[in-house]
Formats: structure tokens, C-alpha cells, sequence
């Protein structure tokens, strides 16, 4: 009985976590839209609470899964049920994982944008001159439909539900903000995922445009787990029978 109770205690915690984690991560987005310069020592201070409480989230997983383990050894149907566990963690982005694969690199054109701002002045946009969301939304995309298993952006695993977006000039991926060059790793077949990354018309417009990008392969990447939250607002279990 007493498992019981700390297993529910912890997933508890683990409930309140991702509440806060998510919270944080609304108020952080929602000061930076301010351009009020007042407000960065305080963008800076939630970004440094939502790292903590992913760390937090990271390691209650862990407890959890070690809970689940200890419980199901030796128990037939729960330990068949621990390996589809396992594999869904797996499969959802929970874990950190390695292989081999490549690494593409997106950074801003500074000494084209410096150039461009001596020799025109007058039409010279800074905007052309920087990675934007839909350059690295874009990219990853393609990794993915060339059979990307696992990516990363800056760190951050790309999952399901991931976001990556523009907050005024600030990329922001799982609601954390990144800053150039954008590293994008991807674990798979290295010389699909590199033929895919450098045909695709992401990397040849930036590269046509002089950007700083490239792609290399990789013998061995390894990617962290990802640590955030899965906010289920409109979807609700199936009734058994498949009746609504």
C-alpha cells in the first residue's frame, strides 16, 4: 500500500509540474511580446525557473519509470506491458536517444546584412538578413519526410506537439527561446537525410541568398529527452466500444 501512496504522490508532483512548466512558459512568452526593456531581467528569470522545472519534470519521469519497472519485474502481463511502455517513450520523444546521422546549421547573413546596410542604407531590411521560424519549420520538416527518427533544435527534441515560432525577432522552440545558429540534428539513414536537407529549397534559397548554412553526417549524435509537457485541451479517450 505504501507503493501506492508514492506512486501517486509522485505523479502528483509530476501533474503539478507540468502545470507550472506550462504557465511559466505562457507568462515568458507573453513578456516578451512587451517591448518594454524593463521586462528582460524578468523574461530571464522565468526562462532560468522553466529550465529548473524542466529538470524537475526530467527527473520525476525518471522516478516514475523506475517505479514501473521495479513493480512490473517478474509479473508475466506486466512486464509484457512495461515493454510496450518502453517503446511508447521511446517512440513519444521521452528518452534520450543515439545513431548515426547529420547536422544542419542555419545562421543569420551578418556580413551580407553589413554590407548591404553601407552600400544602401535606404532600402537595406534587416529582416532579410536573419533566420526566421518558417526557415527552421521547414527544414525539419524535410528531415522528417525524409525518415528523420529523432531531431533536435538547439537542444530542444522535436516531439509531437512541438511549436517552433517568431516571438517578435526571437525564434522559439517548445516555448524556449533560441538564439542563431540554429543547430538541427537529425538521427537516421546519414545519407538520405543529407541528399533531402541539401536538394530542399529551404537550404538552396539560403544558400543562393549567401547564408552561412551547411549540412554535415554524423557516425554518432545523441539527442536529450524531451522534458516538457503535452497539453491535451480538446482531446478526450474513446469510449470503449468506439461509441461517442
Amino acid at each position: 500500500m505504501r507503493r501506492i501512496y508514492l506512486s501517486l504522490l509522485i505523479i502528483s508532483i509530476f501533474s503539478g509540474l507540468l502545470v507550472a512548466w506550462q504557465w511559466r512558459s505562457h507568462l515568458a512568452t507573453a513578456a516578451q511580446t512587451n517591448q518594454d526593456p524593463g521586462l528582460i531581467d524578468i523574461i530571464h528569470a522565468l526562462e532560468k525557473e522553466d529550465a529548473s522545472l524542466e529538470n524537475s519534470i526530467a527527473d520525476l519521469r525518471q522516478q516514475i519509470d523506475a517505479l514501473q519497472k521495479k513493480h512490473s519485474q517478474g509479473a508475466g502481463r506486466l512486464t509484457e506491458t512495461q515493454k510496450e511502455i518502453d517503446s511508447l517513450r521511446l517512440t513519444a520523444g521521452l528518452v534520450a536517444v543515439t545513431g548515426p546521422g547529420i547536422t544542419v546549421t542555419l545562421d543569420d547573413n551578418s556580413a551580407g546584412a553589413e554590407a548591404a546596410q553601407k552600400s544602401s542604407p535606404a532600402t537595406y531590411k534587416p529582416d532579410d538578413y536573419i533566420i526566421h521560424d518558417k526557415n527552421v519549420l521547414y527544414m525539419v520538416n524535410e528531415l522528417k519526410a525524409a525518415g528523420a527518427e529523432a531531431i533536435a533544435v538547439n537542444g530542444q527534441r522535436i516531439v509531437a506537439n512541438s511549436d517552433i515560432r517568431c516571438v517578435g525577432t526571437v525564434i522559439m522552440v517548445n516555448s524556449t527561446r533560441l538564439a542563431p545558429p540554429y543547430i538541427i540534428q537529425a538521427i537516421g539513414n546519414p545519407d538520405k537525410l543529407e541528399a533531402a536537407a541539401l536538394r530542399s529549397e529551404e537550404f538552396v534559397f539560403l544558400k543562393s541568398r549567401d547564408f552561412p548554412v551547411k549540412v554535415g553526417k554524423n557516425d554518432s549524435l545523441t539527442l536529450p529527452a524531451y522534458n516538457g509537457g503535452f497539453p491535451l485541451d480538446h482531446v478526450r479517450p474513446l469510449p470503449t466500444g468506439g461509441q461517442q
